[in-house]
């Protein structure tokens, strides 16, 4: 039938374990944010992506919600060949005195390029960050994919 859709029941699982580093630098707004911008760089590997590299960029605020880091950013997953997926995520973690920081909440695919085009998606996102080892962070993506026209 012209104009009909169909949703997919099981959209493709999205799988993502990522391995970066990270450069963070005390961010401008000492009242309304009092943390941190942070860049970071690595390797990311799963479903659906496979040996892509991962390039972020976050604030990491104390100010805005108490007694935890209110940790917001937008990332490019990017495979040999081209092909792109543009995320943005939420992750919250508890201020703590501890190192090990382990941040959680959500991401969502924003638009990809090459055979990630016109992709959409989201799910749960988890970190974790070492505090004196800004070389070594780690995070998992879990959740699905689909295209636009599968919604």
């Amino acid at each position: 039938m012209a104009g009909t859709s169909f949703a997919i029941e099981n959209p493709p699982t999205v799988t993502i374990s990522v391995n970066f580093g990270v450069v963070a630098t005390t961010h401008p707004d000492t009242v309304g944010c009092n943390g941190y911008k942070v860049v970071g760089t690595g390797t990311a590997g799963g479903a659906p992506v496979s040996g892509a590299t991962w390039a972020q960029d976050e604030t990491a605020c104390t100010a805005t919600v108490p007694g935890k880091y209110d940790i917001k950013g937008t990332a490019t997953l990017t495979e040999s060949d081209g092909d792109k997926l543009f995320i943005s995520y939420e992750l919250s973690a508890p201020l703590t005195s501890d190192t090990m920081v382990y941040p959680s909440g959500t991401f969502k695919i924003l638009r990809g390029e090459g055979n990630f085009e016109d992709s959409t998606g989201g799910g749960q996102m988890n970190a974790k960050v070492n505090l004196l080892d800004h070389d070594h962070a780690s995070a998992t993506l879990t959740g699905y994919i689909r295209k636009y026209w599968q919604i």
